[in-house]
């Protein structure tokens, strides 16, 4: 059995007009801003430190407000050709140009390669922030292996998306 509610308009118990947060939903918020960047990646990494990975993965904006939240969004491709070779990433953030630091913790470890053969594989992931900030908030990933060399890219596309959630 299925059930239809039809109204002309929905009202507080004041009379006034019905909003979402005046009818007591919470969690509402909008997209605000967006950029993207997408360039050809050709990056060999071999630091066991971590390192950034190019610095045209770059990405910046300036919070509307400072309780906005980003979605930042990455995604590329990797080669390994030695055996168990992989990589781990961070994503660091500079907010205001006061330099670079992690925001994120450990946000992947790709290891585990069984065989001497070359593996292709995409790396994808989101990573959601609160900066509480109004400065310009640039976003980047760092990256270390844990032996010999990963090649980022392989002349493929490199591919970031950060997004202003508002309130």
């Amino acid at each position: 059995m299925s059930s239809i509610l039809r109204v002309d308009s929905i009202q507080t118990a004041a009379g006034g007009s019905a909003t979402a947060s005046g009818l007591g939903i919470g969690g509402v918020g909008k997209l605000g801003q967006i950029t993207e960047t997408t360039f050809t990646l050709d990056q060999s990494i071999t630091s066991t430190s971590y390192v950034e990975l190019n610095t045209a993965c770059r990405i910046a904006l300036t919070p509307s407000a400072s309780t906005s939240k980003f979605i930042f969004q990455v995604q590329f491709p990797y080669q390994t050709n030695d055996n168990n070779t992989g990589f781990h990433m961070i994503i660091y953030r500079d907010i205001g140009g006061g330099g670079y630091s992690s925001a994120s913790g450990l946000m992947a470890t790709h290891t585990g390669h069984d065989s001497s053969t070359s593996k292709y594989r995409t790396f994808s992931g989101q990573f959601l922030d609160a900066p509480s900030t109004t400065s310009a908030v640039t976003y980047t990933p760092y990256v270390k292996v844990n032996q010999n060399t990963i090649k980022f890219g392989d002349n493929a596309m490199y591919s970031a998306i950060l997004m202003e959630i508002t309130a």
